[in-house]
């Protein structure tokens, strides 16, 4: 019973999390461009999402098809979003490029697997997808470090990951899925890395929430 509602639980707060990013792209718009920020952690969820998605239909899991194939509608329009409102595409062309041909590649090397091990496979590549996924965020880290602020990382959007990815993770232990639980660890690891980096860089303009750090400019005032 506790898993049922567990289940329909984070499958609500799943949905409710891809909405997340409509934030962003209102900032963008606030801020006319989309200059300075990162295509990485959109066009790189939509290869995961990919790869979720065909896990779920193996096995028949209905929640993971959902889910999944409502944020590929939804990251795709982000993802247009960012196309309009960045001035030079040449990178997200390619990432976007690049995520096509792998979803391709991945697809078509799972079906060269006979059906009782066809799923298990796909839950490998998707967990080791996400994992892998996590360069996107260690990417994020490196910026920041190297900009000396983490002005264009949303403090929201991190919480709000983080809430996710755990709970997913307590998901995958409950569940007994290893590859929901090995990939969301790996996950959980990056978010808190990145939420660490508010305290040492703070944002230029905006103050964290919930930790209340002041920007920038107003600590040096």
């Amino acid at each position: 019973m506790f898993m049922e509602i567990f289940t329909v639980w984070l499958g609500a707060f799943s949905i409710c999390f891809t909405f997340l990013p409509i934030f962003m792209v209102l900032e963008w718009k606030k801020r006319g461009s989309a200059d300075g920020f990162s295509s990485v952690n959109f066009v790189l969820p939509m290869v995961i999402q990919s790869c979720w998605l065909k896990h779920g239909f193996l096995t028949n899991d209905q929640t993971n098809i959902i889910i999944n194939s409502l944020n590929l509608v939804f990251f795709t329009f982000y993802v247009a979003a960012f196309a309009y409102y960045q001035p030079v595409r040449k990178y997200l062309y390619a990432q976007v490029s690049s995520a096509i041909i792998s979803v391709f590649v991945i697809y078509n090397y799972v079906n060269t697997y006979n059906d009782s091990e066809i799923a298990d496979a796909m839950g490998s590549i998707a967990a080791g997808a996400q994992i892998f996924s996590l360069v996107g965020g260690l990417y994020e880290i490196k910026r920041a470090v190297s900009m000396g602020t983490t002005e264009f990382i949303p403090a929201g959007f991190q919480f709000a990951l983080f809430t996710l990815i755990l709970q997913w993770l307590i998901f995958g232990v409950l569940n007994g899925n290893q590859f929901i639980a090995i990939a969301n660890v790996a996950g959980l690891v990056v978010n808190i890395a990145t939420i660490a980096l508010y305290f040492v860089y703070p944002p230029q303009t905006w103050t964290v929430p919930i930790f209340n750090i002041k920007p920038i400019a107003k600590k040096q005032d």
